[in-house]
């Protein structure tokens, strides 16, 4: 289901968002290595998608296609993760694929999953892959022996190399993957009673969990080094990064509820009637999200009778993401936006669906996993429901067309009209993003782009801007009191050319 939505649906409603990943991969490109000195990022993820992508983008261009291929690609690393890390709990493998196939399903249940998990690859979706990854090498690290034995060695290795490379993406990283994963990983020692507080196993955890740490602070200072000497600018990774005034922290455990019942159920435009299709799915999803945020502590009232060492430790690297995530939301100005719940969602999910499978082993517990069961696969229907359901042609996928029509090809438009027709184009149409004030003035967005995408290009004698209507009646009088030709495009879209640069 992931796999048509991202070759057939989500074309549907893919906008500006989707692009980070692939402008990334073109930077990477144009700037001949990691990065770009000339882009200014929305945030730097040097280990990242963009990696997957460049390729394409190399092959195909910036557009859909290579878009699509790379997704495909992180889908593939994904699923293969998801699979090493389910198994790596001793489930049998038929309770693993069902396992993996609730948690790709529910994957997909409103745009704000879609986008975060299969729309651009940051570090919601990074974290949940990065912790699923090294939990699965951890799983056959024997933690018995000294970490750094010759049979321990090679897993050992692994492990802290991709710690180094993982933190190389930055604070972000640090957040969703460092600080639950090898959290947890001590914290399950420490809480385990039954062994002696300096036993063998939690020396040589304490021994790997160290290593980690300098592999983490190595990662981090090389790629905080190699962004500052490369020049790198970054203009949206701040908000993780900065503590407002105290009176702006907020601490709203209702609001973070509400929010997370969005992030699953979707957004509600208008009054919707509930005995409609649209308003049972919103209903009993806003009640599955319920059910995915109050199971994970559900589970640790099982907590001793789990004797699966991992299944424990994801079950606390949960609850660890849990505390330090809405901690730096909350102190800082991220805030706990519906986007930025998805990767939380991801983990409680996972955890949720992890607890259904322990408990259908159970006996007489048994009866509540096959409970869960229902409820999730009721779930999964109207996921892969919300995702067929896409329908109709992408606003943006019109206007390229509108424009190839006319001749134009290179323009400027608001942030949320201006990459998509870049993509969506496959680059026959370059749009770069403009701010647009009250006061009538239009200025160049430095914001995934770059300065020399508002020069005039040799050999184009004719450029737009594209408007919505309450953009084009402030503008009217100031820059497009200049246009040589207004061509309207739909109900609240102006094409507005100009025989010259308006820049």
């Amino acid at each position: 289901m992931v796999l048509y939505y991202i070759l057939v649906k989500e074309r549907v409603e893919f906008d500006s968002d989707f692009t980070d990943t692939i402008l990334w991969a073109e930077a990477m490109l144009t700037g001949n290595g990691l990065f770009d000195p000339e882009m200014y990022y929305a945030y730097t993820l040097p280990f990242g998608g963009s990696l997957l992508m460049m390729p394409f983008v190399a092959i195909f261009g910036v557009g859909y296609k290579a878009h699509a291929l790379g997704f495909i690609l992180f889908l593939a690393i994904f699923v293969f993760s998801l699979y090493k890390f389910l198994r790596s709990m001793d489930f049998p493998t038929e309770h693993t694929l069902t396992a993996a196939a609730f948690i790709l399903l529910l994957s997909l249940p409103t745009k704000n999953t879609r986008m975060i998990m299969w729309g651009h690859v940051i570090h919601y979706s990074l974290g949940l892959l990065f912790v699923m990854a090294a939990t699965a090498v951890y799983s056959g690290i024997d933690m018995g022996d000294l970490f750094f034995s010759k049979v321990n060695r090679k897993r050992s290795f692994l492990l802290i190399a991709l710690t180094a490379l993982f933190c190389t993406n930055g604070l972000t990283t640090i957040l969703f993957f460092f600080i639950p994963f090898y959290g947890a990983v001590i914290l399950e020692r420490f809480i385990n009673i039954k062994d002696e507080l300096f036993c063998s196993e939690n020396r040589n955890t304490a021994a790997l969990s160290i290593a980690g740490l300098c592999a983490a602070g190595a990662g981090f200072i090389l790629s905080v080094l190699v962004q500052r000497l490369s020049g790198v600018k970054t203009v949206y990774e701040g908000l993780f990064k900065t503590i407002p005034m105290w009176q702006e922290w907020v601490w709203d455990l209702t609001e973070r509820l509400r929010v997370m019942m969005v992030c699953v159920a979707g957004e509600v435009p208008s009054e919707i009637p509930m005995e409609s299709m649209t308003g049972i799915r919103i209903m009993y999803m806003a009640f599955v999200s319920l059910v995915i945020i109050f199971t994970p502590f559900i589970a640790f009232c099982a907590y001793k009778k789990i004797e699966n060492k991992i299944i424990r430790i994801y079950m606390l690297s949960y609850i660890i993401l849990l505390a330090s995530t809405l901690f730096v939301y909350d102190f800082s100005h991220a805030r706990g936006t519906i986007h930025r719940m998805v990767g939380l969602y991801m983990t409680a999910l996972t955890v949720t669906v992890i607890f259904m499978m322990w408990l259908v082993r159970q006996g007489a517990l048994s009866r509540f996993g096959a409970v869960l069961a229902i409820v999730l696969s009721i779930a999964c229907l109207f996921s892969a429901y919300s995702t067929i359901a896409l329908r109709g042609q992408n606003r943006y996928d019109g206007l390229t067309t509108v424009l190839k029509e006319n001749g134009l090809s290179r323009g400027y438009a608001e942030y949320w009209s201006a990459q998509v027709t870049t993509v969506l184009s496959d680059s026959d149409i370059t749009v770069a993003p403009v701010n647009i004030s009250d006061s009538g003035e239009i200025t160049p967005r430095l914001y995934n782009s770059r300065e020399d995408q508002f020069e005039a290009v040799e050999g184009v004698d004719r450029y737009f801007v594209f408007l919505s209507s309450w953009e084009y009646e402030t503008t009217k009088d100031t820059v497009c009191k200049d246009a040589s030709e207004v061509i309207p495009f739909d109900e609240d879209g102006y094409i507005v050319v100009f025989d010259h640069n308006v820049f």
